[in-house]
Formats: C-alpha cells, sequence, structure tokens
C-alpha cells in the first residue's frame, strides 16, 4: 500500500485544507477531528494490511457522536478522491480497497464507542443535537449532493426501491428532486430502472462501499456516485456523496461521436484518394493504349513500306483508336459539366422506342461479331418528355456495357414498355453479372468491379455514373439487379410519362444519329480559306482535306501572321484555333470584326479543343459564325463550311 501512504502524506496539507474549505473556513472543532480522523486512516494504510485504524484524543468524546463521524467521514472521502482527481493519480482496486477499509473501520470504531461508551441517553442525544447543529452547516455547504437513504426489500430480501431519510441543500440541485425526504425513489421518479436498486442493496447486504457511475434515463442524468452503509447492517442504511456528470457524459458521447465522424471522414476522403489514384492510372492507360496503335501504324505508313492491304488495316485502326479516345474525352467533360451542374438538356417529346432503336443499330455490329442474340420488345404508348440525343446515350451506354460483357454465343435484350405512369427500358444480359458487394457501388463515379492491372475490359469507370446522373435529370430512376456473378445483371430504367394535354405544340420524334449530307468537291471548288492553327500538324491536315474539295487553303501559325494574310487578300472563309500562344482565336476575331471592308464580315469557324456547349456560346457571341469540336469529323466540318458559304452567297 505504500503508494496511497505516500499520496497521503504528501497530499495531507492539501486535502485538509479542502476539508477546512468545504466546512466555511477553520481551524474549528469539525476542523480538528478530521485532522484526528485522517492520521487515523493514514495510521491504518502504513500499518499491517487488515490493522484497524483508532482515532487519537479522548475517546469518549470522539466516540459519542456518530453523526459528526458519518459527516466528517463522507466529506473527507470527498476530498480525497477529489484530490485524486486533481493530481492525476489512480489507485488500483487492491489499493482503493484498502483506504475504503480503512474510512469505514474509522467510522465503524467511532460509532462502536458512541454507543457503549456508558453515556446516559440524554446525553447522547444531547451530542447529537449539538452534532447535527454544527454539520448541518457543513453538509448544507458542501457542492456534491448528500442523502441518507433505507433500503426498501422484498420477502426475499431483494431491494425493490428506498426511502430518502436525508438530503443536504445541493440534493435537489444535483438531482432535480423536489421534497424528497420521507419518500421513495418511485414515488420521486415512477420509471426509475432497476440498476440503482440492484446496486444500493448490494451495498446494504455486503458492507462493501461502491464507487461508480449510471446512468438514469428516466431522470435524463448521470451520477458519479460514491456510496457506503451506515449503521447496523440490519438498518439497510446507505449514505450518498454523489454529483450530477451529464454535461461531461454528453461531451464525452459528443467527443465520441466526432471521433466517429472523423473517423469516417478519414476513411471516406482516403477511399476518394485511392479512387482518384486509380481513376489517374486508369485515364493514363485507356489514353496512351490507343495512342501506342495511332503511332505504330503512323511510322510504318509514312515509312511506305505496307502493303495494300495493310495500309487499309493501318487506317482503319488509326480511326477505331482516335474514336475510342473521343469517347473518353467526352465522357470526362460530360463529367465535368454533371460535376458543374452545367449540364443542359433540349427536352421535347420523345418516343423511346425510337431512342432504343437507335440505339441497337449502333452497336449490333458488335453483337453480331460476338454471334450474340438480340432480343427486343416493344409495348404501348412510349412518349417521354426529354432529350433524345442524351436518352440515346443512355441506351447506347447500357447496350455496349451488355455487350462488352457478355461472351460470344449469349444474349443481350433491350425491352420498352408503358403502364399508366411511367414508361419503363431494361437492358439485360446473360453475361458475367455483377458481385453482391459491388451492387451497390455500380453507378459510383470512377468506380469499376475489376479496377486492377488484369482486368479483361477497358473504359474509365464513367458511363454508368453518367447513365444514373442523365435518368435523373430526367425525373427518372435507374436501377441495376444481379443474380451474381457469371448470372447475368438487368438494368431498369423508369421515366414518368408526360401529360399530353398540356404539351402544346410539341413534336413527337424519336433521337436518330447523326448522318451529313455528302458534300461534293466543286461546292469547294476555288473558294479561299485561310486556316490559323499553332499546330502545324492540324494546318497540313485541314488543307488536304479541304484542298482535296478544290479549295484554296492559306495557313497561319499565329494572330499576327493571319492579320497579314487577311489584309494581303481577304478570304471567303476563316477558320481558327481558339487556344493558342501569345493570342488566341477570342482576339483574333474580335480584330477581324473590327477591320473595314469585306474582312469583316468573312464567315468565320472556330475549330476548338474546347468542346463544351458553354465554349460554343462563348465562341459565337465573341463574333464566330460556328464552332466545330476536335478531333474533327471531316463529313462535320465541310457541311458547316457548306453552309456558311451558301448563306453567304
Amino acid at each position: 500500500m505504500g503508494k496511497t501512504s505516500d499520496f497521503l502524506d504528501s497530499e495531507r496539507g492539501a486535502i485538509l485544507a479542502l476539508f477546512a474549505a468545504r466546512v466555511g473556513g477553520g481551524p474549528d472543532e469539525s476542523c480538528l477531528y478530521a485532522e484526528r480522523m485522517f492520521g487515523a486512516i493514514a495510521s491504518a494504510i502504513r500499518g499491517a494490511r487488515g490493522s484497524r485504524p483508532e482515532l487519537a484524543g479522548d475517546g469518549r468524546a470522539d466516540g459519542a457522536d456518530p453523526v459528526l463521524a458519518v459527516r466528517t467521514q463522507q466529506l473527507l472521502q470527498t476530498c480525497i478522491d477529489d484530490r485524486l482527481d486533481a493530481t492525476g493519480e489512480t489507485l488500483t482496486a487492491g489499493e482503493r480497497s484498502a483506504l475504503e477499509a480503512a474510512l469505514f473501520h474509522v467510522l465503524e470504531d467511532t460509532v462502536t464507542r458512541g454507543a457503549t461508551d456508558g453515556a446516559s441517553t440524554s446525553e447522547m442525544q444531547a451530542r447529537l443535537r449539538a452534532s447535527e447543529e454544527r454539520y448541518r452547516t457543513l453538509f448544507e455547504s458542501i457542492d456534491d449532493g448528500y442523502c441518507l437513504m433505507q433500503m426498501i426489500v422484498d420477502e426475499r430480501g431483494k431491494t425493490v426501491d428506498y426511502r430518502f431519510l436525508e438530503t443536504n441543500a445541493a440534493f435537489e440541485g444535483q438531482t432535480g428532486l423536489k421534497g424528497a425526504v420521507g419518500k421513495t425513489a418511485l414515488e420521486l421518479v415512477p420509471t426509475l430502472d432497476e440498476s440503482w436498486f440492484r446496486l444500493y442493496g448490494g451495498v446494504a447486504s455486503t458492507g462493501q462501499s461502491a464507487r461508480f457511475e449510471n446512468h438514469a434515463p428516466a431522470m435524463g442524468r448521470w451520477f458519479d456516485v460514491y456510496a457506503s452503509r451506515v449503521g447496523r447492517p440490519d438498518l439497510l442504511q446507505v449514505a450518498l456523496v454523489f454529483k450530477d456528470i451529464t454535461d461531461r457524459k454528453r461531451a464525452e458521447e459528443e467527443r465520441e461521436r466526432l471521433l466517429v465522424l472523423e473517423s469516417a471522414a478519414r476513411k471516406s476522403a482516403e477511399e476518394a484518394s485511392r479512387l482518384k489514384d486509380d481513376f489517374l492510372a486508369t485515364v493514363s492507360h485507356e489514353l496512351r493504349t490507343p495512342l501506342n496503335s495511332i503511332l505504330g501504324w503512323s511510322q510504318m505508313l509514312r515509312e511506305g513500306q505496307l502493303s495494300e492491304e495493310k495500309r487499309a488495316r493501318a487506317i482503319a485502326t488509326i480511326e477505331r483508336n482516335v474514336r475510342a479516345q473521343v469517347e473518353l474525352i467526352d465522357d470526362l467533360l460530360d463529367v465535368s459539366r454533371i460535376a458543374e451542374g452545367k449540364l443542359r438538356l433540349d427536352v421535347e417529346l420523345i418516343d423511346l422506342e425510337h431512342v432504343v432503336g437507335a440505339a441497337l443499330e449502333t452497336i449490333r455490329p458488335a453483337a453480331d461479331a460476338k454471334d450474340l442474340r438480340v432480343n427486343t420488345s416493344f409495348a404501348g404508348q412510349t412518349t417521354v418528355l426529354g432529350d433524345g440525343s442524351r436518352l440515346q446515350q443512355v441506351i447506347w451506354n447500357l447496350l455496349t456495357n451488355a455487350v462488352k460483357f457478355t461472351p460470344r454465343g449469349g444474349e443481350v435484350a433491350a425491352r420498352v414498355f408503358a403502364s399508366p405512369t411511367q414508361v419503363e427500358v431494361t437492358v439485360s444480359d446473360s453475361g458475367r453479372g455483377i458481385a453482391p458487394d459491388f451492387l451497390p457501388h455500380v453507378f459510383d463515379r470512377f468506380r469499376q468491379a475489376d479496377g486492377g492491372t488484369t482486368r479483361a475490359h477497358g473504359g474509365l469507370g464513367l458511363g454508368l455514373s453518367i447513365v444514373r446522373q442523365i435518368v435523373e435529370m430526367h425525373g427518372g430512376v435507374v436501377t441495376v439487379s444481379s443474380a451474381g456473378v457469371d448470372l447475368g445483371a438487368t438494368f431498369r430504367i423508369q421515366l414518368p410519362r408526360p401529360d399530353l394535354s398540356n404539351v402544346r405544340g410539341g413534336v413527337l420524334k424519336g433521337a436518330r444519329p447523326y448522318v451529313a449530307s455528302p458534300l461534293h468537291a466543286e461546292h469547294l471548288a476555288k473558294t479561299s480559306i485561310v486556316v490559323v492553327d499553332d499546330q502545324e500538324d492540324t494546318r497540313d491536315v485541314l488543307r488536304a482535306l479541304l484542298e482535296g474539295c478544290g479549295a484554296r487553303v492559306r495557313g497561319a501559325p499565329s494572330v499576327p501572321h493571319a492579320l497579314e494574310l487577311l489584309e494581303a487578300e481577304p478570304p471567303e472563309l476563316l477558320i481558327s484555333d481558339i487556344a493558342m500562344p501569345g493570342e488566341d482565336g477570342y482576339s483574333l476575331i474580335e480584330k477581324v470584326r473590327a477591320m473595314p471592308g469585306a474582312v469583316r464580315v468573312v464567315p468565320a469557324v472556330a475549330l476548338t479543343a474546347f468542346a463544351r456547349k458553354e465554349d460554343r456560346v462563348r465562341a459565337l457571341e465573341r463574333g464566330f459564325d460556328n464552332h466545330v469540336s476536335k478531333p474533327i469529323e471531316p463529313s462535320e466540318l465541310l457541311a458547316v463550311i457548306a453552309s456558311l458559304l451558301a448563306r453567304r452567297r
């Protein structure tokens, strides 16, 4: 017990000073009594285990005042506990038990002597009254709640309630209970939980003091309690010193809640960082892979050593990989627009049967190449309000995935049917299916079920995220189901049916793939065109395309050079890049529109990699007549040029 003894010796002055402060100053009789009691406790701790302490001084005087003893012991114990908390010292279970035993034995010896020292009844009563008078002030002044209770037991000896015999002034503030003396706990708190009866009953029956924290839900409070038996065992009386620690507990719970939230946020951030790293690695892979084929075949074409068959294969491979890159870039742009809330829909009446049919036509060659059976079913009125091109993008994405993940000889199905309130599209397959643990993440951005270096299929993991966003923008819902791996998957889209009675001037139409009108060489014959782009490769490919249609093409790598060409000979058409070093295409068009003569009204096309809708709007606002995004589709560019020239002529 050396640690407890050292603590009592070192903190003796602080503990007794705290006691004196609690009773309103000193020294007086109560402080001297506390000092003798403290000395007896310290002696017992220093002595042999199990020794019983004896108070110094006049045993008759000390032993004759049980109320004085009880209350001094309780307050002294509280002061010792407070100093333990203040100094951060902790006691083992054995050390705590020895300290409580010493405190109890001091009280027991004092009360016993008070009952056997030969004092008369009248003398005992006088002492009790004097003690009561002195210590009523003491216990009314302490901040902790104090009460003396008598346990109420049933015929089996089980504690079922308790009655309050005495309380101090702090009792009401700590518990919120008014007029407790003489009443039972269940009279004051009818729904008080049974744990309190069990705890206090154990102290009363065993005589073992207890220090604990417990929650009283019926009172909405937490309490830190020190309970000890008082008097003869058959009295079943328990004295409490306690404090309301609800605020502390709530603070701890809030701290725990914040720690849980912080842990979840950290985990989420780590997951987001991992997904970002995986995504960047995937983007690099998906962009570099087609570049490898493009670069390799381009170099072999330049060397001119390929046979005619291999030349055709090289050109087809280059075109296929360029289109694959365009799709990847379009997905990235769509995600960016969605994240910024800038994705816009051109809403009109759409027949989903036509949308699904158009999407089926685009994936049919890939399905035929894998010998897949493509089943379709259309039923009912399938009209919705929506953006035809965006809905076709959704269906195409789902069908492409179905074809991609279905093995040779499998089956893909697309069905459209209507109910009174909605139109439903389902796309199902007999392919690899989806694992149950990945189903909740199918539509998450950047998530792929197979994201490692051994994955069998490419892609950025953006398509299904875009599908969900577009469907939700149409007021619909998209869901997925799968019986498991290798058991296929079914995607279901549900869109609301419009109230056609409220539609005015809507044109019912299906979304169909854009097909450029054929443009013959004579349409551009001898047309003077200036092409402005800082990339020589871009100027060369445009020159080859336009000169192949009979146009006269002059190229400029910068804005100043372009202005020189325009002033020397005004062209019939200007094609300009936007992003260029020094001055950009916006600066060029502003200067052109400010020039005198015919140059000021020359038709101008912005040809740029800035392909967002807002980029198109900006180009038109700054003075361009049209906007074409890179990489160019030759037929689209020629159609735009023909339209502008026809309008001018």
